[in-house]
């Protein structure tokens, strides 16, 4: 194993202290990091109070985020700072897949794409979710319908196609299983990671045995695999090629808390090439590293 890579961390600076972000990176790397996914999240010219609410409810709080804070724009901080780090020749490689949430699937991308990035996110949060993610649907962001939204969602799949980069996909399977498994039936050869399992690990093990070219990673689920650690290590063993590391920490807040998803995953006693797999082999795929 070369190194650890976690596929799921966000960027949302939003005005914070760039020097504390870049010792929190160093600290990753000393701790033995080969590459990040990180996830800027341009507001594609929605306003500073659209895109707070973009941002989920429980990083809001943690982050006391305000509309204030989110008019620092995302990508303009995210820009300068990659290529900073990059002409410095970290061991420590960051990989940028651009938050597309913002996209109404008609504008064009051109500036925020810029030379290009590693990849694509997208998240399908089609109406108000109060008890996941604390968030108003994603559509106000744009102010498109409903109907528009998930044409802007198949766009969406349709663009990282065109791109041939992978896509990193947010949605709930168990609310929008016939959305998702329509793409996956369209896209088949298409690198994607819907992360969290799916939010529903029975539900998700259908999608792994129909579509090879799906993974996912474990962001976010660290209480939920400290809870029931045997589940989530029977899944993990059931589809040991398919899952990553990930741990959806955020710039905003601190990005060394990533390490905290390595000891989560050492902990759950896994076979030393499924620990391998998880901690760095299928992100190294699903990557083209």
């Amino acid at each position: 194993m070369s190194g650890y890579i976690d596929v799921h961390l966000h960027w949302c600076l939003f005005g914070r202290n760039q020097a504390e972000v870049k010792n929190e990176l160093l600290h990753l790397e000393n701790v033995g990091y080969e590459a990040l996914v990180v996830l800027p999240l341009p507001g594609l010219g929605a306003s500073p109070e659209r895109v707070l609410n973009l941002v989920p409810g429980a990083y809001r709080s943690l982050c006391k985020l305000t509309a204030e804070a989110t008019a620092n724009d995302d990508l303009e901080s995210w820009r300068p700072f990659k290529a900073a780090w990059d002409g410095e020749h970290h061991k420590l490689k960051l990989k940028s897949f651009i938050d597309l949430r913002a996209w109404d699937g008609v504008k064009e991308l051109s500036y925020w794409w810029g030379e290009g990035h590693d990849g694509i996110k997208g998240i399908l949060v089609a109406e108000e979710d109060t008890e996941t993610m604390a968030m108003p649907p994603m559509r106000e962001a744009p102010g498109i319908s409903r109907e528009a939204y998930f044409d802007a969602q198949k766009n969406l799949f349709k663009l990282t196609r065109e791109k041939d980069v992978p896509l990193i996909y947010h949605v709930d399977v168990t609310r929008h299983g016939d959305f998702i498994e329509e793409q996956l039936s369209t896209y088949t050869d298409l690198k994607i990671n819907l992360p969290h399992l799916g939010f529903s690990r029975k539900y998700f093990a259908g999608i792994l045995e129909r579509h090879a070219n799906v993974m996912s990673d474990i962001s976010s689920l660290g209480p939920y695999i400290q809870k029931a650690p045997e589940a989530y290590r029977e899944f993990i063993m059931a589809f040991p090629d398919r899952i990553m590391l990930g741990s959806d920490t955020i710039a905003s807040s601190s990005l060394a808390e990533a390490s905290a998803y390595l000891e989560i995953v050492k902990n759950l006693n896994l076979p030393e090439d499924v620990e391998a797999a998880l901690l760095w082999g299928n992100a190294s795929r699903f990557l083209g590293l």
